[in-house]
């Protein structure tokens, strides 16, 4: 085998410290396929046994187990052939202080306009830049006005596994517990945890506590100006868990407002169900705005967001500001009168009522465009966030 067929199997996995900002050259580039190899969680769980020396923080070994799937996916090197029924469905909210095993993927459970909203005495005022609602977690990363600070809010149900890893290492699951004391958020004991995990570039203040029993959340804050090489000074690292603490006190973390999107998709398809919703915000270069919202449905759940258990996915999203101009020359077919750009399990559609429509799915290509053409746009949805809705998947 090639060195470059090995690395090809761990493009899904996570990744060491890079001096690229990753996450966001990932977010305003066209995302890649995911067709996931077949054997990537037994490969996955080879690479991570045979790390450097385990910190004292990590709560055990690296192995199968912690690949990041659902439970019976983990059992077996591959996802079950078709996952359970009623992929939509609300899981019930506990009443005893609990956190939920798992979260309505098309509901909020985090609240930050608290941060979001201009403050009349002070400069503190973020704006989000996406959302991610999937099964066992949440995210939201957060910019200041001049975006150079960068925060990132995670929450995770009880069936959530997070995963952290410190400069330089693999990423474990962790017991937030071991940290450095932090004093509380919300009344609960809280911890400042080393390593980095999302932000994995940077040199993060990060603050964990548990939201209800059972559940963890945690709060990073981190100056992007950063050199990656160097660790913050002892005065800009108090600033950042300053900010870290202030965020996680404006934090209301509960069943919250419904997920919307500008389109509707016809029901979930075969064999999958719905794992996660993305939404970005984002200015382009002339600097104009624009969104992109996505739904993701596939065989399993992910159970930490640095995770991709080996899986074949269909994602559909709508991007209010992509035209064929910002890549000339790559939308060389026409669908229905739409510029396409038509790849292997992979198509976008120009113009769709203000929208470019893009589908990942295990498709051939007639399918595909079949499959693009059930997609509906909201009326009036381009420049209206008022008019999307909140039941993406028509029954």
């Amino acid at each position: 085998m090639k060195d470059e067929d090995v690395l090809s199997a761990f493009r899904e996995a996570a990744l060491p410290p890079s001096g690229v900002d990753v996450a966001r050259a990932v977010r305003t580039g066209r995302r890649q396929r995911r067709v996931r190899a077949a054997g990537a969680a037994g490969a996955l769980a080879l690479l991570l046994a045979g790390g450097a020396a385990v910190p004292a923080w990590f709560t055990g070994g690296v192995g199968q187990s912690q690949v990041g799937a659902t439970p019976e996916a983990t059992r077996e090197p591959l996802p079950p052939p078709c996952p359970s029924p009623s992929p939509t469905a609300a899981p019930p909210v506990p009443t005893d202080g609990s956190a939920p095993t798992s979260f309505d993927v098309l509901r909020h459970w985090v609240d930050v306009t608290g941060l979001t909203r201009p403050q009349a005495d002070t400069d503190f005022d973020l704006h989000v830049e996406d959302f991610t609602t999937a099964r066992f977690w949440q995210r939201v990363s957060l910019l200041d006005r001049a975006e150079r600070f960068r925060v990132e809010v995670a929450v995770f149900a009880g069936g959530g596994k997070p995963m952290f890893g410190a400069p330089g290492d693999f990423p474990g699951v962790v017991d937030a517990a071991r940290g450095e004391p932090a004093g509380q958020v919300g009344g609960r004991p809280a911890w400042w945890l080393p390593g980095r995990q999302g932000m994995y570039q940077y040199d993060a203040a990060r603050l964990a506590w548990q939201w209800a029993d059972g559940g963890w959340a945690f709060v990073s804050a981190a100056d992007t100006a950063q050199q990656s090489d160097q660790q913050p000074s002892a005065e800009a690292m108090a600033a950042l868990r300053a900010t870290a603490q202030r965020v996680a006190g404006a934090l209301t973390i509960g069943r919250g407002t419904a997920v919307t999107a500008p389109f509707t998709v016809p029901g979930v398809p075969k064999c999958s169900r719905l794992t996660r919703t993305t939404v970005y915000r984002g200015t382009k270069a002339d600097g104009t705005p624009f969104s992109r919202i996505a739904v993701t449905f596939g065989r399993v759940d992910n159970t930490d967001p640095l995770r991709f258990p080996p899986d074949v996915i269909t994602t559909v999203d709508a991007d209010s500001g992509a035209t064929p101009a910002d890549k000339p020359g790559s939308a060389t077919e026409q669908v229905d009168g739409h510029p396409a750009v038509i790849n292997e399990g992979f198509l976008v559609l120009h113009d769709v009522d203000g929208f470019a429509l893009e589908i990942t799915a295990p498709l051939p290509r007639d399918a595909l465009i079949a499959y693009a053409g059930s997609v509906r746009i909201v009326e009036g949805a381009h420049g209206d966030e008022s008019k999307w809705t909140d039941r993406p998947i028509r029954p």
